[in-house]
């Protein structure tokens, strides 16, 4: 194991999904982990030094036991937050997100027609939809959108869109060949030309946007990301997962406790 974890993570609450995305970074596959034993992984990194919890998926609002493991986490003082499609996000949800300010980022790749062709059919009336009901309930909220091949007018769409709704922060994602996406890589796979002019085009609209919008260039290329897998294992996700690093494999749940996790919750 390191000396020391890295102070942020992405912990994986679930692989399940209700959605179809075509470069999908993390495939459904199985069913949700248990309740107790995300609740030790937690506890786990915590006591070592992790101070922000970023909850991701698959789809986290599909797991149950999500908003008792986001005030577990904000009890013991640590920031969260929350990567969601927005599907289906639950009414009780809202005042929690909101108490513990927990920051939601919201995936939508464009404009209805191009969001749903990804995504699934009349997707993006529901995550619009949740979207405008986390800014009325005052959850901080912010938008990433996945640029693929040919898709550069995403860009000036989702700014417009952001502008439009109040948003206050956008993140483009470029498009990498992580999970479902190694399949779709002939199809959505940015060449280097496109790369470049497409990097170029966020820092330019970065400068134009300035004190309107807080646009952000996301790439995987560039570092990476410590995740937490469903499985327990603690990974540095790179662009494929070929340039994936296992950093340590979090331990199961000392015989007997895992019951008691879940229960002080209840």
């Amino acid at each position: 194991m390191p000396s020391k974890l890295p102070a942020a993570i992405c912990f994986r609450i679930t692989r399940s999904c209700n959605a179809h995305c075509s470069f999908c970074l993390a495939p459904p596959e199985g069913s949700h982990p248990d309740p107790a034993a995300l609740q030790f992984r937690l506890d786990w990194l915590i006591d070592r030094g992790v101070r922000s919890v970023q909850f991701c998926g698959g789809e986290p609002t599909t797991h149950p036991a999500l908003p008792q493991l986001i005030a577990h986490v904000h009890a013991r003082g640590v920031k969260t937050s929350l990567c969601s499609n927005a599907l289906a996000i639950n009414g009780a949800l809202l005042p929690l997100l909101r108490a513990t300010r927990t920051r939601v980022r919201v995936s939508l790749h464009g404009n209805r027609s191009h969001h749903d062709a990804i995504v699934g059919a009349g997707c993006y009336d529901m995550t619009t939809h949740n979207l405008r009901r986390l800014l009325t309930a005052g959850v901080s909220t912010s938008l990433q959108t996945t640029v693929v091949s040919g898709g550069s007018t995403a860009v000036e769409w989702a700014v417009a869109f952001c502008l439009e709704q109040g948003v206050g922060r956008l993140g483009i994602l470029p498009f990498i060949p992580r999970g479902a996406g190694k399949e779709q890589r002939a199809k959505f796979g940015l060449s280097e030309s496109e790369r470049r002019a497409l990097r170029d085009l966020v820092a330019l609209k970065r400068r134009e946007l300035s004190g309107r919008l807080d646009l952000r260039w996301l790439d995987f290329t560039a570092g990476s990301i410590p995740v937490v897998e469903t499985d327990g294992r603690l990974l540095l996700e790179g662009a494929t997962e070929a340039m994936d690093r296992l950093l340590c494999i979090i331990p199961d749940a000392p015989s007997g406790t895992q019951d008691v996790g879940m229960k002080r919750q209840n």
